[in-house]
């Protein structure tokens, strides 16, 4: 008979400055583990110290207008994170005041314990008390897991653009949620 070790407890709080390294580690982690093997690693070195490196969270975090939220396992390791921004993404008829759901990482240990959709329901919470009149996120096309949770909460695709990571294109869904 096998024992299943319990799971660790896990503590869901705001980001702070002290976490900056340990947060653009995670992303840069969590962006691999995902969708590393996609990319030359030339293209995935430059595109991760660009857009997931400390220079990148350390300008989010000083951003009042974000919403970063990490959990913490008992060890203090970050395991999973949430960005939200207002909106960069290319969305043509975006009503004015529209905010984005720019990031959502979980660590491939942590899946499936629903931080996922934790994480949805506190950018949702603090899309609404912005006042914003809907959120806008990308995906990418063959994540199928992540459309399908997004559309639990009535996520819509509205559009198609293509992300560059290095020479490579992606085809992103561009989805909205009416608040």
């Amino acid at each position: 008979m096998t024992t299943d070790a319990p799971a660790p407890a896990l503590t869901v709080r705001d980001a702070v400055p002290g976490d900056l390294s340990a947060l653009a580690a995670l992303s840069r982690k969590t962006f691999t583990d995902k969708f590393g093997h996609l990319y030359r690693p030339e293209d995935l070195a430059t595109f991760l110290e660009e857009f997931h490196g400390p220079a990148t969270y350390a300008a989010y975090l000083a951003d009042p207008r974000n919403l970063i939220r990490v959990a913490g396992t008992e060890t203090g390791a970050l395991a999973a994170y949430l960005l939200c921004s207002p909106l960069s993404l290319p969305a043509e008829n975006a009503r004015p005041g529209a905010v984005e759901l720019k990031r959502l990482y979980v660590d491939t240990p942590l899946q499936g314990r629903g931080l996922g959709s934790r994480f949805v329901s506190e950018a949702l919470a603090w899309a609404r008390a912005q006042g914003a009149p809907e959120i806008y996120l990308s995906v990418y096309s063959e994540n199928v897991g992540a459309q399908r949770l997004y559309a639990r909460y009535g996520w819509e695709k509205v559009g198609e653009f293509i992300f560059p990571v290095g020479r490579h294109e992606d085809l992103e869904f561009l989805l909205r949620l009416a608040l």
